[in-house]
């Protein structure tokens, strides 16, 4: 009987099919435009001075691509000009995954969380862009 139960369970598991949401690598509600600020706090740069860790830009999700925009400015520590890079992107478990064209190289970040309208992205130990609508 157990065993019965345990291949039932496998078939509709196996059947059921989860919601496009859930299987999608580009999630719907991820793609429009993000208001993005990058902030490193200033002791992970130990000696630097005269220095801005804080920056604003945007995060432009479409079906392909996205497009960010940065706003540097001199005195900033992640950039001192605007600029602008679109990327392949994709979302796998926890992390954001962006794509140089053919080279398949590209930035990763881990998604310390999310919402509907808010999603804060972790680059290594001490970079964060919080993402919001």
């Amino acid at each position: 009987m157990k065993k019965l139960l345990i291949i039932i369970l496998a078939f509709v598991m196996a059947c059921s099919t989860p919601s496009s949401e859930e299987d999608s690598k580009r999630p719907s509600h991820w793609k429009g435009t993000w208001k993005a600020e990058w902030e490193t706090p200033p002791e992970s740069y130990p000696g630097i001075e005269d220095m801005e860790f804080y920056m604003q830009g945007r995060f432009i999700f479409s079906d392909d691509s996205l497009t960010k925009v940065v706003y540097g400015y001199p005195g900033c520590i992640f950039a001192i000009d605007t600029l602008s890079h679109t990327q392949s992107w994709y979302v796998s478990n926890d992390t954001l995954f962006l794509l140089n064209n053919s080279e398949g190289t590209g930035m990763t970040y881990k998604v310390a969380s999310k919402s509907q309208d808010r999603i804060r992205l972790q680059l290594m130990d001490d970079i964060f862009v919080t993402l919001s609508k």
